[in-house]
């Protein structure tokens, strides 16, 4: 898949990405024998958000959301299947949860997400504010962008079965605008150092 770059023209990145993932969507078969939730075969994209209704979204959240998560909202907005788990594939049976966030769709769902995270590492309003700490919005499952107060916005992966020192074990991932693998958003290259935001990264 082509490398892009969050160098690169933005629009264009989302255009793209878009198109070739619906592309990509139309013929992903189950996978066998792995650990985790799966995009649905064809799987669509959402209608994105107009300005204002992005306005809303975040005068609703409470804080300001950067440039690049204005733009991937403005081209999508969730996808309209649930994603599959394939626990099932180990005998479980099969459940749904919701993949890619959409607004106003999801926003109890949202907020429950930050609201675990910041409750397992034990994380008040307060803190936020007092200690300067970014705020994090989920764009999928238990991936966080980092929204504000840091030089990059990079995306976050905090694992589901949380233990003392997750802090440390969280694992970066690529930017918002720098996915590559559109099945499973894995296997990203390592972050530079300006990718280091204070506390969630520490």
């Amino acid at each position: 898949m082509e490398n892009l770059n969050s160098s690169q023209n933005l629009e264009a990145f989302f255009i793209w990405l878009k198109k070739n993932s619906e592309k990509h969507w139309e013929t992903i078969e189950l996978q066998r024998n792995i650990y985790g939730f799966q995009i649905q075969k064809g799987t669509k994209w959402l209608k994105g958000l107009s300005i204002t209704q992005i306005d809303e979204y975040e005068q609703t959240m409470g804080f300001e959301f950067p440039e690049v998560y204005k733009l991937f909202l403005r081209h999508m907005n969730g996808t309209d299947k649930p994603t599959i788990n394939i626990y099932a594939e180990c005998g479980e049976p099969y459940r749904y949860d919701t993949g890619f966030y959409s607004y106003p769709r999801d926003l109890e769902k949202v907020n429950a997400k930050i609201a675990w995270i910041l409750e397992a590492f034990k994380i008040t309003a307060e803190d936020i504010e007092q200690r300067n700490i970014p705020h994090i919005m989920p764009i999928f499952f238990h991936r966080f962008l980092v929204m504000d107060r840091c030089e990059m916005n990079p995306v976050l992966s905090l694992p589901h079965i949380l233990v003392s020192e997750i802090f440390q074990a969280g694992e970066p991932v690529k930017s918002l605008a720098n996915y590559k693998k559109l099945d499973y958003l894995l296997k990203f290259e390592e972050l530079p150092d300006n990718f280091r935001v204070k506390f969630w990264l520490e």
